[in-house]
């Protein structure tokens, strides 16, 4: 079966796929809101993922003695493909409403803007893409086949930090945590301890990590997972993978995550203390060459890397395109990565 529906709570079931590689779809959750229900994210807009999904979505329905158009709501956590291409038909299969980060509607309503987030001018010039691959038409022909339009007939809702939606025993609340994504929000219930963390912590089988630098690069992404450790969380219910229970057991997954950034840190600054070198030598230190030939827009982060250090002084990018660090700042940045991780969060 291409998508496991898996009990969570009594109300509250993910949907996950089974699919390995891109394009997958993102987790997707029902949440049970009296006699009727919401979704968080919505996965691919493409058959057989979005058709598998919404069958899912039925049987569980079925079980609450409910139907799709009890569904009333959508709430997408951020506006990437592989979370909101299934916006659209599943809000016209049930009548929802979309509520989405207002800093989404962009680059879900634009093929320009798309592209500009997930993969930069300045990244694209340093890589070797497919022949042929054009990332703006992948997007839309594989993954989001119909962009975010206020002509689609859709009711469309813009939220933000601080915004509040009840469902059933949940009131969640909308923290505003980009790095990820420029206007990634988690949604959390604060008193039960349950969130929809989207896609910021570590997860086992994809290329997270990942924080490309117009989403808000590598300072905004470790400031989002330290403000997230700080949340008493639960039962944390991600963009993929599985759900992930107990407070220590969420509060390591993060720490995990910010040592795979520091991590990341300290292989390019090595290497570069030893000889300065271009970007696809460090590029090939963050991702395997088969992560990259797959996402292309995996290299954004090794740019969100290279960014924050030229930002900070720490390394500079030569005439010729290699990378040189001063070395002196360099070597206390590194001393300092290991007192950063577990540190902030605790």
């Amino acid at each position: 079966m291409l998508i496991e529906a898996i009990p969570v709570e009594d109300d509250l079931v993910q949907f996950r796929t089974n699919r390995r590689g891109w394009p997958s779809s993102c987790n997707v959750y029902l949440v049970r809101d009296g006699r009727r229900a919401i979704l968080v994210d919505a996965g691919l807009g493409v058959d057989p993922d979005l058709e598998t999904l919404f069958d899912a979505v039925v049987v569980a329905l079925q079980g609450w003695n409910q139907e799709p158009t009890d569904v009333h709501t959508i709430l997408l956590t951020h506006t990437h493909t592989d979370h909101a291409g299934g916006a659209i038909p599943l809000a016209r299969a049930t009548g929802a409403r979309v509520l989405l980060p207002k800093l989404g509607w962009a680059q879900a309503s634009d093929r320009a803007w798309q592209v500009h987030h997930i993969l930069p001018d300045d990244v694209a010039r340093e890589i070797e893409l497919p022949p042929g691959f054009d990332v703006a038409e992948h997007f839309r022909g594989e993954t989001m086949p119909e962009l975010f339009t206020a002509e689609a007939g859709i009711t469309w809702q813009f939220t933000g930090e601080g915004d509040e939606v009840d469902v059933g025993r949940l009131r969640l609340k909308a923290f505003h945590m980009p790095g990820h994504d420029v206007g990634h929000l988690v949604w959390a219930d604060l008193d039960s301890g349950i969130a929809f963390t989207g896609d910021l912590l570590a997860a086992r089988g994809t290329s997270l990590p990942w924080y490309p630098p117009n989403a808000g690069g590598v300072a905004r992404y470790l400031a989002s997972l330290e403000r997230l450790g700080r949340l008493p969380l639960s039962v944390v219910c991600p963009g993929h993978h599985q759900v992930h229970r107990g407070l220590e057991v969420f509060r390591r997954l993060v720490r995990e995550t910010m040592a795979t950034v520091h991590d990341r840190e300290r292989k390019i600054l090595e290497t570069l203390l030893v000889a300065p070198a271009p970007f696809a030598q460090l590029d090939a230190l963050v991702y395997d060459a088969i992560v990259r030939e797959v996402i292309p827009w995996a290299s954004s982060v090794t740019m969100a890397h290279l960014r924050r250090f030229e930002e900070s002084g720490i390394v500079y990018r030569r005439p010729d395109g290699f990378y040189v660090p001063d070395a002196a700042v360099a070597e206390r940045y590194l001393a300092s990565l290991g007192e950063r991780t577990a540190d902030r969060v605790s």
